[in-house]
């Protein structure tokens, strides 16, 4: 497996190579253009696009495995098919704030996304906010933020396809869409259905054994349906209605050093997203007022099967509604110059209940938020932008949330930017942080962020080939971290008690090369992360100075593509570095091995009349890597995908 990575690394050295080369070749500066003209709201952040290439690569895949193999935050799963949450630039799950259409998904009462529960089909637009340059979309993303949006199509009068994936453990995925659009009106239906055994084999390293067992009770079944209508009121003037709903039904496999009897334990969601958006242009001004409602409800069931009876640990029932209203105004008075304010509402209501334990709680908090965003563009070659947030939570008023960041070309005749950020930021607890029985602690302070990062950026075009690269530094400092640690009362108890140190450096590169009906390109990220505990939290902790459970420090993903004709070659190597299951690092066998992933995809495309058909067959963990993303939790092995999808014209 180990040989792969020379391989990865010699196609990169090879691009690196030929990118010097045109570098030293370079005299006559006409020839070097940039590639891409952003709009001025857009310059000097720190942000990743996954264009439309990469989503339609990936259509059939989740959230989670988009993020994971295109991006260099760390998705970390409890297995296929099972909760996925990302861990950006070190920080925790609840770090990372999902948006969709402007309004958060992340839960109140665990303050994350299951990225595993989206589909990308349901994707139209992604992007990625590093830093204080989330900012820019919310507050409380200590790591970054992730935006999902859906756009319109007025012009194309009728569309419609369908996509089936057939692949191993019985996993079978359906979609379809079909839509059609005027001049005036729009509206297109996507539905979604996935189900699996997931019944595959995995090497048991956790009884001494080392045994290769197949995995029991993991089978799962997910449904969903998506709603978009667009109205063109006038030439100044949209009305967006959109509808998502969800139901997961998910068996949940018992832990490799599981030593009991048979054990039940089963998950189901149920997701309702309804959002309302009204866009209104006139002259140099543009508002935008959106209403979003979301519903969730998570069923949890655990028990084990005894020699006489079936006892059951826990039978809960939760309940999240989140009401959003938001309203912004943006004004450009001058081509240089541009400002943004908004002013939101948040309700978020929870109501969980464990009948077997007799336990639970039920609450509600608002959140209103204020927004200020200004930029300024001093010449073609320096601007500079400042973000401000205030927030009230239940009537407490936290600090200012500023942002201040430039973006500088230092040379005229070379498109090599500078860009650089300075930010403070601060998390609320979530619901169950505050409110938990047993554990809950209502006095807990919100989490305070600082950060900065500063980015190199070089993109050329030259003939049939262009070249983007990336380099950032960043580092956060975070107060009053929340963690759950043993109490007094032998329960876990939420506590503002740590403080973390992460900084590190991001790589990005992507290159392209096309010449008549051939195309070949490859895109590569690379992340260094060092995050620690900077203090001590009790007499025998061993933490101090040391990473983050379940952080690597090291994390890299390449995809190199190749299209000719009506094939089309891709091969995706993911690289996740040894990862740390103990505070402490004390012990070899506290630490989860390094493990690559390779995954290789062969695509032929053909045209019949006015239909279109693309095929395309999938082979993940190609070299049949054992591994594990959380400790003693199965992963899948080398297992295949044939995806067929069917396009009207």
């Amino acid at each position: 497996m180990k040989s792969a990575i020379p391989i990865v690394l010699l196609i990169l050295s090879s691009f690196a190579l030929f990118a010097q080369n045109m570098n030293d070749t370079i005299v006559s500066v006409s020839e070097v253009k940039i590639t891409e003209k952003r709009i001025l709201q857009e310059k000097g952040l720190s942000e990743t696009i996954l264009d439309s290439s990469i989503l339609a690569q990936n259509k059939t895949t989740s959230l989670s495995d988009l993020l994971s193999e295109n991006s260099s935050i760390f998705i970390k799963s409890y297995g296929q098919g099972s909760l996925a949450s990302a861990s950006f630039r070190g920080t925790g799950a609840s770090h990372t704030q999902i948006l969709w259409n402007g309004i958060s998904l992340n839960n109140p009462m665990l303050g994350q996304v299951d990225l595993s529960l989206i589909p990308v089909y349901f994707i139209d637009k992604a992007k990625i906010l590093s830093g204080g340059s989330s900012l820019k979309s919310v507050s409380g993303a200590l790591g970054g933020s992730i935006e999902l949006n859906s756009l319109p199509n007025f012009n194309k009068k009728y569309t419609a396809s369908f996509i089936q994936s057939f692949g191993s453990s019985k996993t079978f995925q359906s979609f379809l869409k079909a839509g059609v659009g005027f001049q005036k009106f729009s509206t297109v239906f996507k539905l979604f259905h996935e189900q699996s055994q997931n019944d595959f084999l995995y090497l048991n390293t956790a009884t001494g054994d080392y045994n290769y067992e197949k995995q029991k009770n993991a089978d799962y079944v997910k449904n969903a349906v998506l709603n978009e209508t667009y109205f063109k009121i006038s030439d100044k003037q949209f009305l967006s209605l959109i509808s998502w709903y969800q139901t997961n039904n998910r068996n949940l496999p018992p832990i490799m050093s599981f030593q009991g009897t048979d054990r039940e334990e089963n998950q189901t969601d149920d997701e309702l997203r309804l959002l309302a958006k009204y866009n209104l242009y006139s002259g140099n001004f543009k508002s935008e007022i959106i209403a979003g409602i979301i519903q969730e409800h998570l069923n949890y069931f655990l028990a084990d099967h005894t020699e006489t009876e079936l006892f059951i640990h826990t039978n809960s029932k939760s309940k999240t509604n989140s009401l959003t209203a938001k309203y912004s105004l943006e004004y450009k008075p001058a081509k240089k110059l541009f400002f943004k304010s908004s002013l939101s509402y948040e309700h978020q209501k929870a109501d969980y209940y464990d009948k077997q334990n007799l336990t639970g709680y039920d609450a509600e908090r608002q959140i209103a938020e204020w927004y200020f965003a200004g930029h300024y563009e001093f010449s073609k070659y320096v601007i500079a932008y400042t973000f401000f947030r205030a927030n009230m939570t239940d009537k407490k008023i936290l600090p200012l949330m500023p942002s201040i960041g430039f973006e500088i070309q230092p040379m005229k005749n070379l498109p090599f930017l500078i860009k650089s950020n300075f930010s403070r930021n601060y998390h609320n607890p979530t619901l169950n942080d505050l409110y938990w029985i047993p554990g809950g602690n209502p006095d807990l302070k919100p989490e305070q962020g600082y950060s900065s990062d500063l980015s190199l950026n070089w993109s050329v075009k030259k003939n049939n080939f262009t070249l983007k690269t990336d380099v950032t530094s960043f580092a956060s400092y975070i107060t009053n971290w929340i963690i759950w640690k043993p109490g007094e009362f032998r329960y876990w108890q939420a506590e503002n008690i740590k403080k973390v140190f992460s900084r590190g450096i991001e790589f990005s590169l992507s290159a392209n090369y096309q010449i008549n009906s051939f195309k070949t390109s490859v895109r590569t990220n690379y992340s260094f992360t060092k995050t620690t505990n900077e203090n001590s939290i009790g007499n025998t902790d061993l933490s101090v100075g040391k990473q983050l459970i379940y952080i690597p420090v090291n994390k890299a993903n390449t995809l190199f593509n190749i299209d000719f004709f009506q094939y089309t070659v891709s091969l995706n190597h993911t690289f996740t570095g040894k990862r740390f299951t103990s505070s402490s690092e004390e012990e070899t066998r506290h630490q989860l091995p390094a493990f690559n992933l390779i995954n290789l995809s062969f695509g032929r495309k053909f045209e019949l009349k006015k239909i279109r058909f693309d095929t395309q067959f999938k082979v993940k963990n190609l070299f049949n890597e054992d591994y594990q993303e959380i400790l003693w939790r199965a992963m899948p092995d080398r297992h295949f995908l044939f995806v067929l999808k069917i396009s009207i014209l």
